[in-house]
């Protein structure tokens, strides 16, 4: 049995903010120094994301273990942040929302899953790489950050 099968999905609600917050902390703070600067992950505001119904924890009783921002952008649906709190790494959390994000791409019609990392996310981009997410461009969004786009086909080939 898989370890993450414990844990639930569902959209966040207000009283959540905090626990979002703190999960976010904790899977982006790490970029700081090799990145120079705050993720934009970092810079987020949760409360405005939540109110606008596009973030989902996945948690296990009160304990927050990961969340995600996705919408509908056009004929894909945009991951805006994938985060699994370090503690709970490597238990299947990060594939659990990864396929929960695919799941509600095509209950919405939607034929591709759309991403931007930044380029110092080595790991990340092999990470989404493996998920079947392919770089579509890189360019500098503001000094110093340099965004990675990345697009996957739900669609079979």
């Amino acid at each position: 049995m898989n370890r993450s099968s414990a844990f639930i999905i569902r959209q966040a609600v207000p009283a959540d903010q905090a626990a979002v917050e703190v999960c976010i902390e904790a899977s982006f703070s790490k970029w700081v120094p090799s990145m120079g600067m705050k993720p934009m992950a970092l810079l987020a505001d949760y409360e405005a994301m939540i109110g606008r119904q596009v973030t989902y924890v996945i948690e296990s009783g009160t304990t927050t273990a990961g969340v995600l921002l996705l919408w509908p952008e056009q004929d894909s649906m945009y991951i805006d942040t994938i985060a699994v709190n370090p503690a709970f790494q490597k238990q299947g959390i990060g594939a659990r929302l990864m396929n929960y994000a695919e799941e509600r791409a095509r209950s919405a019609g939607l034929n591709a899953m759309t991403l931007i990392t930044n380029v110092k996310m080595e790991a990340n981009i092999a990470y989404y790489q493996r998920w079947g997410y392919r770089e579509t461009e890189r360019r500098e969004v503001t000094p110093g950050r340099v965004a990675v786009f990345m697009r996957k086909s739900l669609q079979a080939e």
